[in-house]
């Protein structure tokens, strides 16, 4: 049975028994801080076994992906290892138990993959003496397979959690001796012979740190079972990825690394040329599947992880000789493979492949530079009989040279070292509080009791800027009051109000509340669970609980957000009419002076592609087309063509804003009625805040006219010192350039010719150390460029030997090169660490390759005396 077969069979199985396919959840994460991805197929249903929101239908089917990063060390040499990995399940809410779990996970197993009975072994929690019965007088498992075993590995979840929780059984195969240990094994070996194939989750309770546990509303069932293991056991192949879709991934790297070299090893023949094509495998599935959730690689969240896949992979592609980047050439073969499953890979493929692209070529220079220091580190353990990298060391490699510390680990690992991670936790603390700035503004959204404690708040925003209602809430100090007075800062909570919350990139509404016996001045509608909260002044009198209100919003302000959420509605659809459909929102803000968009795209668009952006937006202001906002089921939705917000969660009823033929997306913000109420659209701004995410920031209406007189008086104020008129400025600018471009130039030659002058008097000051030249020497008036070039210089004349020069600058540091002739880097030469130590004399640092090396000091008084330590360092570095 093919991978895609398995899915179908899986869940035409269930459907046929009651369950409904829901669509796998996205794997990103957007709304949980604990997790930055979907890493169990139950995880998109925890509120539902909680009992805190409604269950999709009692019975529920699924294939979901998910990704893990705890064991991506094992990811190849191992078959239980994926970092992303599809979960097929099903699941019973408040319906059936253990007995119907059980009787449908057999009959899958056996009458539709027709398993044989006899390679079936089954684990029970150690008390669930219930399981273990039904397993053994209901179904017919010989008790001799049966395995009773404690909460490490028959509970759900290990660790203590205050989610849902409960003892499960699992179904394992055994695959024969064949997969096991030298001279025979049994179950329970950590070897491959007998693979997890199907746990079954009784979610019971709920379990609090103190091991107490609590029953849920209504027991249910939660399963899983990994989709690769199961393709693995159906297609009788050694390894996961040989099963047929990720082979076909594989052999897709395979491919893109031989483009690369004169001769690439077939899988099969090296066992340690296979990791490295298992891993590559794994971690561009993973990549594409986070590209195609819209991350991109960063510093942080699921982003820095997306990196370490692709870093990782890039240097398992080096051992299997690749020389150059290769990974973004076989990218497009995870769409090719499993784009009929998942449609979201398809489409992206050539801006996937260039982000992936531009990675690994930032990675190549930031590999070589960190291998070279990292050998750097282990000679210097190896002379010294140690095996622990400081973690200073570690730390310098990631902090200074972009060395990711999970490399170094690795690295040390393969050569039997390990890191202090005691100090490189230490020095990774320092540098935190150094750059640690201080976070303000409001912290209620973090105050889960007092959300629960306010009551839900009707919007009615969208039909009127002003309502009447009671007082049923108010908060100060973040805490629930029944009164506050005159200068107090508050937060009030209406039964109904006009105020849109901030959410979904668009800022809330301001504006007064007129009460009873005061005012109050709103700064800000923000949400706090199901409430709207109303912050702001108590500008006169006084607000109590029960106070009657009338909540009237900024007019002119809501106008203007308005215009701006439009506007990003017809900018989102203009980037996907001129750059390409793969195009997606990654983030906006809609405010009243204006509007910022965040998009995936590989490149900047250039100014000819903004100004094509700009006018098709203004065309359809002109056209001033209807604005068409109503409710719909979100199936029916997406069915006719919705944008959604990927990551983002809806429920079964969403709220679209279409302009007929040409924007139509799931959105709850506040919108004009007609394009033309936007006015004019201009772009002020486009830069790269991410690699793969551009951000735009344009204004609309008067904003637009604004921006163009005060574009208008600059133009006048320039040209008026330049004394010519606005339309005169580009040539005179361009004038002015290029005579300052030939007095730069005049000025270098200058300096370099008065250098060149004495280049022979510098050659001869080269004296011999251990029978190898070496000139040491200081250029005044030189720059950093100049030496550089007098380094190369000196090191050509001499043919065979070592040049160190240095300058005073101008700013009062020092500027040093080291050139190191190859013959003598075989005999111990090393231009890097010659020049820390010459640096550091000068008071500064430094260092490089063995044959060429920059540093910096910050005592131009000690330069001479520093030059002078060079001999010394040399003759210290080279062999007999």
């Amino acid at each position: 049975m093919t991978t895609q077969q398995l899915r179908d069979a899986f869940c035409g199985f269930f459907n046929d028994r009651g369950h409904i396919t829901r669509p796998s959840a996205p794997l990103v994460l957007r709304d949980d801080p604990s997790s930055f991805f979907t890493s169990a197929g139950m995880q998109p249903y925890l509120k539902a076994f909680r009992g805190d929101e409604a269950a999709p239908a009692p019975r529920v089917v699924s294939v979901q992906k998910c990704c893990r990063t705890g064991d991506i060390e094992n990811v190849g040499f191992y078959n239980r290892y994926h970092t992303f990995f599809e979960m097929l399940g099903n699941f019973s809410f408040g319906d059936y138990f253990k007995e119907g779990a059980i009787d449908f996970a057999w009959e899958f197993v056996t009458d539709v993959l027709k398993l044989d009975r006899e390679v079936i072994w089954v684990t029970v929690f150690e008390s669930d003496d219930e399981a273990e019965e039904l397993w053994h007088k209901r179904i017919g498992v010989p008790m001799s397979r049966i395995v009773r075993m404690g909460r490490k590995d028959n509970w759900w979840p290990q660790v203590r959690w205050e989610g849902p929780c409960g003892p499960c059984t699992e179904l394992h195969i055994d695959l024969g001796p064949e997969y096991g240990c030298e001279g025979g094994c049994d179950f329970g070996c950590d070897c491959d012979r007998y693979m997890e194939l199907w746990n079954l989750v009784f979610q019971q309770y709920t379990e609090a740190t103190d091991g107490a546990l609590t029953p849920l509303p209504a027991p249910g069932i939660d399963t899983g079972m990994g989709l690769e293991r199961l393709a693995l056991l159906m297609q009788g192949v050694r390894y996961n990825m040989e099963t047929d879709e990720l082979r076909q991934i594989m052999d897709a790297a395979i491919g893109a690394i031989g483009a690369t070299t004169a001769a690439v090893t077939p899988y099969g023949q090296e066992k340690q040329i296979d990791i490295a094509y298992r891993v590559i495998a794994d971690h561009l599935r993973a990549t594409a599947f986070l590209l195609a959730d819209n991350v991109v690689p960063s510093n942080e969240g699921a982003g820095y992880v997306m990196r370490r896949f692709i870093r990782r992979a890039y240097r398992f592609g080096r051992t299997a000789g690749a020389r150059e980047p290769f990974l973004y050439k076989a990218l497009p073969a995870v769409a090719q493979a499993m784009g009929a499953a998942y449609p979201e890979l398809v489409g992206k493929e050539d801006f996937s492949a260039r982000i992936v692209e531009r990675e690994e070529r930032r990675f190549a220079d930031t590999l070589e530079q960190g291998m070279d220091l990292f050998e750097e580190i282990a000679e210097d353990l190896a002379k010294a009989g140690a095996t622990v990298i400081p973690g200073e060391r570690a730390f310098k490699l990631a902090d200074t040279y972009g060395f990711p510390y999970e490399l170094t680990a690795e690295l040390a690992r393969e050569r039997g070292l390990t890191i202090d991670e005691p100090s490189y936790a230490a020095a990774l603390a320092e540098q935190r509080q150094r750059s640690r700035g201080e976070a303000v503004g409001l912290q209620l959204h973090a105050n889960g009791s007092l959300a629960q404690a306010l009551p839900a708040s009707e919007f009615t925003g969208y039909e009127t800027l002003a309502e009447e209602a009671t007082v049923v809430g108010i908060v100060v100090d973040n805490e629930l009051v029944d009164d506050a007075g005159e200068g107090q800062q508050v937060g009030i909570v209406l039964s109904a109000t006009a105020f849109y919350a901030e959410r979904g990139g668009q800022v809330g509404d301001s504006g007064r509340i007129e009460l009873t016996n005061g005012e109050v001045i709103v700064e800000r509608a923000m949400p706090l669970g199901e409430s709207i909260l109303h912050t702001g002044t108590v500008s006169r009198g006084t607000v109590s609980l029960g106070d009657a209100a009338v909540a009237q919003v900024d007019v002119p302000r809501r106008q203007a957000i308005r215009r701006n959420h439009t506007a990003t509605h017809l900018l989102q659809a203009a980037l996907r009419e001129l750059l390409g459909e793969h195009v997606a929102q990654s983030g906006s803000l809609v405010a009243p002076d204006r509007l910022r968009f965040d998009f995936t795209h590989h490149e900047a668009p250039g100014a000819e592609a903004l100004r094509q952006v700009e006018d098709r937006v203004n065309e359809w202001i002109l056209a001033d087309q209807e604005v068409v906002s109503r409710e719909m089921p979100i199936a029916e939705a997406k069915a006719a063509g919705a944008i959604a917000l990927f990551g983002e969660k809806y429920g079964d009823t969403v709220r679209t804003v279409q302009v007929p033929k040409v924007s139509f997306e799931l959105c709850g913000g506040t919108h004009c009625d007609r394009t033309g109420e936007i006015g004019a659209f201009r772009i002020i701004a486009e830069s790269s805040i991410a690699a793969g995410t551009r951000r735009i920031e344009a204004v609309t209406g008067m904003g637009a006219v604004e921006r163009a007189r005060r574009q208008d008086e600059l133009l006048a104020q320039v040209g008026g010192a330049l004394n010519c008129t606005p339309e005169e400025l580009p040539g005179r600018v361009e004038a002015l350039q290029k005579r300052i471009n030939e007095l730069q130039a005049e000025v270098k030659a200058a300096k370099q010719m008065s250098a060149a002058l004495n280049l022979d008097d510098i050659v001869g000051q080269a004296v011999e150390v251990s029978g190898v030249k070496l000139v040491a020497a200081s250029i005044p008036g030189a720059d950093r460029d100049m030496i550089a070039t007098i380094a190369d210089e000196v090191a050509g004349r001499l043919g065979s030997g070592v040049a160190v020069i240095g300058t005073a600058l101008d700013d009062g540091k020092v500027a040093l090169v080291c050139k190191v002739s190859d013959d003598i880097v075989k005999r111990g030469g090393h231009a890097g660490n010659i020049i820390k130590q010459v640096a550091a004399a000068c008071g500064g640092g430094g260092g490089g390759r063995p044959n060429f090396a920059q540093a910096g000091g910050t005592q131009p008084e000690k330069l001479e005396e520093a030059l002078a330590a060079a001999a010394d360092v040399l003759a210290g570095q080279l062999k007999a």
